[in-house]
């Protein structure tokens, strides 16, 4: 429970979400692989309040807009993409969790997992602060 994820564990994880980020980017993506990267988001936001990685919280309000962008685009327009202006804090939040898989051991991941299903259970729209303009 003290040791990190195993490797393989962790490049399996890493790849799903810079796959799911290029697909997103080319105009290829779909439901499926814009849940992982708000997966992500949310699991770096528990991982970064148990202190593994720095990130500012305002990195989590602008990737769920960018991510809130994609979808709504998606229901307007029937294209999974992602403007190419969202592309960057999307990429500086996969680097992050990058990090934080290779610090956070088991017990830290599972404990993430069970704050992220107690959120899913709340009327919370995000675990971090709201900005007006992040």
């Amino acid at each position: 429970m003290l040791l990190p994820l195993a490797a393989e564990s962790i490049r399996a994880r890493s790849l799903r979400g810079h796959l799911a980020l290029e697909a997103l980017r080319a105009g290829s993506g779909n439901g499926h692989l814009l849940s992982e990267l708000i997966h992500i988001l949310y699991v770096a936001w528990y991982l970064r309040e148990a202190g593994f990685g720095a990130a500012d919280a305002a990195l989590f309000a602008q990737a769920e807009q960018a991510l809130e962008c994609s979808a709504a685009r998606a229901s307007a327009e029937d294209v999974w993409r992602l403007d190419d202006t969202d592309v960057p804090v999307l990429e500086q939040l996969l680097t992050l969790h990058d990090d934080q898989l290779r610090l956070a051991p088991v017990s830290a991941m599972r404990e993430v997992h069970k704050r992220l299903a107690r959120f899913a259970q709340s009327d919370r729209p995000t675990p971090w602060p709201r900005f007006d303009k992040p």
